[in-house]
């Protein structure tokens, strides 16, 4: 928990020996010394006592202002009595997905570190680190659990600590197989090396077990062979009750696998899976181009087969919420140096020639250059300003494959 007056407070239970007030409490994750103030039980609140002895559940006061020195899991000894070793049992989570978490208007920025760190406290699967993108600034990566646990973290800082958000696509973890055979992990698409370094892009898999009423089995396969599964095997339980195993491309299950699962089960199916490693695929970067320039925040990893109808769909998305310019807006998918699918913003248009009564043509044909050259200018010194609305065009994408 996080008091504004005494900091960090640690809930931990005693496995040996007592802590009292005026001792020196040590984190051994950190190695930070501090000196305990306070100590105390749980009665539906925090009660404070004179010492916690082997057994005990409570809390411990030190006067902890940063949060970065508490972590959760950590083990606490004394500086009077310390422990030699951590103790065992505690294991990390680790994250699935990760999405770019940008606070809109720039200056919160350091609330929203404060608040991601706070969070943290009572929230240990989630990790994140500091991010910059061209196009929505500084901001952080953040690692979640699934799309649930992202959907619940982004209310909570909008809705705890009054931030104004904007999420970027989801992605999963994507080991990179490199022409000098080094294998490194990446979890965002702009830190893919360039198309020459890489060897193979590994992507990973799970294991999915489906139970169902056997009368929607037909419905059932066709949704995972449409996201790349393997079929592995069916066993009925009965009649009316069958289960089915695919081997699933995890990225394929991170957006809308499961409405629609339920869609075509009609909500009596249910859905469970485990990971079992990494596989190598038929992956692509696919980047977003807006004028001519490659936005970051917009780029994704997708599978060869899907990446032009990915891109088409994209570009169009993106056209309905660009706003018109003065000057023609160029939207294009590109995988490495080869533009798949295009879209354009048309201009607005100025009737330049509505002062002209009858006439010589070539009066107006010179103003229609003049126009022409002016637009011509403005392009090449334009910028064309992104929205809120183009990074859910990403979403909706993905829901309606």
């Amino acid at each position: 928990n996080f008091d504004s007056y005494r900091g960090a407070i640690p809930y931990v239970r005693i496995f040996n020996g007592t802590i009292e007030p005026g001792m020196t409490a040590q984190f051994m994750s950190t190695g930070k010394l501090r000196e305990i103030t306070e100590v105390g039980h749980f009665v539906l609140k925090r009660v404070p006592a004179k010492r916690l002895e082997t057994g005990d559940v409570g809390y411990i006061v030190a006067g902890l202002k940063e949060i970065k020195e508490l972590q959760v899991g950590d083990t606490i000894t004394t500086k009077e009595n310390p422990a030699h070793k951590v103790l065992p049992g505690y294991k990390e989570m680790k994250p699935m997905i990760f999405s770019g978490l940008f606070p809109i208007v720039s200056d919160d920025y350091e609330r929203l570190r404060d608040s991601i760190e706070k969070l943290q406290l009572n929230d240990a699967s989630l990790a994140y680190e500091p991010e910059t993108s061209t196009a929505l600034g500084y901001g952080f990566r953040c690692g979640f659990l699934g799309m649930l646990h992202m959907d619940i973290v982004r209310e909570r800082l909008e809705r705890e600590f009054d931030l104004n958000l904007i999420t970027t696509v989801p992605s999963v973890r994507y080991e990179i197989l490199k022409t000098n055979s080094d294998i490194i992990e990446i979890d965002n698409p702009t830190k893919l090396p360039l198309a020459g370094e890489v060897e193979e892009i590994h992507e990973p898999y799970v294991a999915a077990e489906i139970i169902s009423p056997s009368e929607y089995m037909g419905g059932l396969m066709k949704l995972c062979q449409n996201k790349r599964g393997t079929f592995v095997n069916t066993h009925y339980f009965s009649e009316q009750r069958v289960q089915l195993k695919y081997e699933l491309p995890f990225s394929e299950i991170v957006f809308d696998f499961y409405d629609k699962l339920k869609s075509v089960s009609r909500g009596y199916a249910s859905f469970d899976y485990e990971h079992i490693g990494f596989r190598p695929g038929p992956m692509k970067k696919l980047d977003i181009l807006i004028s001519g320039d490659a936005v970051d925040a917009l780029s994704i990893i997708t599978d060869r087969d899907s990446a032009y109808s990915k891109g088409r769909e994209l570009c169009k998305s993106l056209k309905e919420v660009i706003p018109r310019q003065m000057f023609e807006v160029v939207i294009q998918a590109a995988i490495g140096s080869k533009i798949i699918a295009r879209e354009t913003v048309r201009p607005f248009k100025k009737n330049v020639t509505a002062k002209c009564y009858g006439g010589d043509i070539t009066r107006k044909r010179k103003l229609w250059a003049k126009q022409k050259e002016g637009k011509k200018r403005m392009k090449q010194i334009g910028k064309v300003e992104v929205p809120q609305e183009a990074f859910l065009a990403l979403f909706k994408v993905d829901q309606g494959k």
